[in-house]
């Protein structure tokens, strides 16, 4: 070789073939392999040993043939010189197709490079026992006192009294000011006056919304609410027109302050008991160590700053709002509702900027996050593991760190899976069929195992299955008995869903503190009737003692039904005697004034309105001849 260099370097051509350069090579080693034999049997015959099957460490049957085996070196230099049959090989494959599967198995076997130059090693770096993640380190479900709290006190916990107290204060506000410009644009006509609106009338307002929904009667006109047929706690809590009244006048913020607070916060109008609403959510729970995160669109078309279009979405328009939710129970834990752009502009890794906000309050806890698409990037999952958080998650196919080897490929066998292994996170590509394929991302797995069933899912699309429908289903769940009722304001629509959220955490945290009840629609409907039951109970108790009130008929059932008793509201003014000399008014004539239509007759099938001058000495009701029933007392039980 130094006589060639020489050559070379003397301006000679080098027309040495190298073929024969490489059978000296090949000459050259096996004649030192001979030596090297040799003198290794010199030694063990001097040792007088024999060679068992453990001496095989000296020389490796599997390395010896690596090292004498010619063929990959000849097949190298080949293709290198440019072996004709190794060319029509790349020609004959003109769709790529030979190349995609070369390219597939070498990335398999030796590991994956992406775009943005992210490596992917084929097997799991962690060679060791792997540790146990998301170990939660607390005690997971309702706080200790809440354990012996009924429905009432239960739904108080996420609605509380100061959020009643901000409502009632400004919706007097708003009524008394509306009232006092129409008294002042209208002195000539009768001067309107508005009744405050108290803590337990309002509660009773709460009920009327509960109960219609949990009967399926929020889209029914208020009208049919309130007929003697329909269900009795509508009639009993209030009057129709102090319903629509609280309806109209309802405000959830100071209206002074309001066009200055929206500078800054589209959702100021309601943002006072919505951030009130997360605190009491977070405070009474400790969710257990799988986590869901997904949006939630409240279905409203009306006008708002920041509507949403999502055509994935059954309402399709509505008011977007990022929750994270249990995973087990889906318990509403935070939500951020979403307000459009800012007015700095378009905001960028918005995915990430909201999980993080969510995740703050479980730093370091051990949880585990399931997240779409939308959510989940490889900067995040690194980030997150420093909080001691995994995730798992979807991932989209345009992400620059996903490697060629994990796309779509005519080449990949169906249900066949591929993993990457990067920095503790893993990588999973999996194809349920042709020409598709399912790309998750994982920092919680960290090996490559596959289901025994049919359709050989991996661990990881198993588990985001198991776990990721905890905000769908508290959807899902607050849509079955919701509250809404049709509006053009969206702080009431959205009010709605507060509402609805509220009767679902505390449905969630005393179902979790009385296990004994079935969990099931069936019993939530019951749980949202007697929660109703409990609210308006106090102010329909004031109702029934006031007599003006019992004096309608079917107000007066109403009130008996719900309150399970018979009610007399002239039992504390009647004796043991009948006054002889009543005191009534008389007509023109002289006779008995008129007291009104006969309440027999108009509740009967053809709705006589009879005119009477009689009335009922128990309920004051007008009565008939037809339907007056007579006693006979003698003169000294009447004295």
């Amino acid at each position: 070789m130094a006589s060639q260099d020489s050559a070379m370097e003397n301006g000679e051509d080098f027309s040495k073939d190298v073929t024969t350069e490489i059978q000296e090579n090949k000459v050259t080693r096996f004649q030192s392999n001979k030596n090297l034999e040799k003198k290794f049997e010199a030694e063990v015959s001097d040792d007088d040993c024999v060679l068992d099957s453990s001496d095989d460490e000296y020389f490796p049957p599997s390395q010896a043939a690596a090292s004498d085996c010619d063929d990959t070196v000849d097949g190298e230099i080949a293709l290198n010189n440019g072996d004709k049959d190794q060319e029509d090989e790349d020609k004959e494959s003109e769709n790529g197709e030979d190349e995609d599967e070369e390219s597939e198995v070498k990335a398999t076997a030796s590991g994956m490079t992406a775009k943005d130059g992210t490596q992917w090693a084929a097997t799991s770096p962690i060679e060791h026992q792997a540790g146990r993640y998301n170990i939660v380190r607390e005690r997971c479900g309702p706080n200790r006192n809440t354990n012996m709290l009924s429905n009432l006190d239960t739904f108080k916990l996420f609605f509380t009294p100061e959020m009643a107290d901000i409502i009632i204060r400004h919706t007097n506000k708003k009524a008394i000011s509306t009232y006092a410009n129409y008294n002042e644009k209208n002195p000539e006509k009768k001067q309107l006056e508005w009744k405050n609106l108290e803590l337990q009338e309002f509660y009773a307002f709460l009920a009327i919304l509960i109960t219609s929904g949990a009967n399926n009667s929020n889209t029914d006109n208020a009208r049919e609410m309130w007929q003697p047929y329909s269900y009795p706690l509508y009639r009993a809590a209030m009057s129709i027109n102090r319903f629509w009244n609280i309806i109209r006048f309802i405000r959830f913020d100071d209206a002074n302050t309001r066009a200055q607070r929206l500078e800054n916060d589209k959702a100021a109008p309601i943002r006072d008991i919505w951030t009130m609403l997360n605190s009491n959510l977070a405070k009474h729970y400790k969710p257990t160590e799988y986590l869901t995160i997904h949006e939630q669109l409240y279905p409203y078309r009306g006008r708002t700053r920041f509507t949403q279009y999502i055509p994935s979405k059954p309402a399709k328009y509505g008011i977007k709002v990022w929750w994270i939710c249990d995973a087990e129970n889906s318990y509403p834990l935070t939500g951020q509702l979403y307000t459009g752009k800012s007015k700095d502009g378009r905001e960028k890794n918005v995915g990430e900027r909201v999980v993080k906000d969510l995740v703050a309050p479980y730093r370091g806890s051990g949880r585990n996050i399931t997240m779409d698409n939308f959510f989940t990037t490889l900067p995040l999952a690194k980030f997150l593991l420093s909080w001691n958080l995994t995730i798992v998650g979807t991932l989209k196919k345009n992400k620059a760190y996903i490697p060629p080897a994990m796309a779509v490929s005519k080449t990949r066998e169906e249900l066949s899976t591929v993993f990457g292994f990067h920095e503790k996170v893993t990588l999973c590509s999996y194809v349920p069929k042709k020409n598709k394929v399912v790309i998750m991302l994982s920092s919680m797995h960290h090996e490559a195992k596959i289901s025994d069933s049919a359709k050989k899912k991996p661990e990881i699309i198993e588990f985001y299955n198991r776990s990721k429908a905890g905000v769908d289903t508290m959807d899902k769940l607050l849509g079955r008995y919701t509250t809404k009722r049709s509006t053009q304001r969206w702080p009431l629509a959205f009010f709605y869903n507060i509402l609805d959220i509220a009767c679902l955490a505390s449905y969630i945290l005393y179902y979790e503190n009385n296990k004994m009840i079935v969990k099931n629609s069936y019993e939530r409907r019951l749980f949202y009737r007697q929660l109703g039951r409990e609210l308006c109970i106090p102010f329909v108790e004031s109702r029934s003692n006031n007599a003006q009130i019992m004096r309608h008929f079917s107000t007066k059932v109403a009130i008996e039904s719900l309150l399970g008793r018979a009610i007399n509201p002239n039992a504390h003014q009647r004796t043991s005697s009948v006054s002889l000399t009543p005191q009534t008014q008389l007509d023109s004539t002289g006779r008995k004034k008129i007291t009104g239509v006969c309440y027999e007759c108009l509740q009967s099938e053809f709705k006589k309105r009879r005119k009477t001058r009689k009335i009922c000495l128990v309920c004051e009701n007008p009565i008939c001849q037809e339907h007056c029933i007579t006693t006979t007392t003698c003169e000294g039980c009447t004295k």
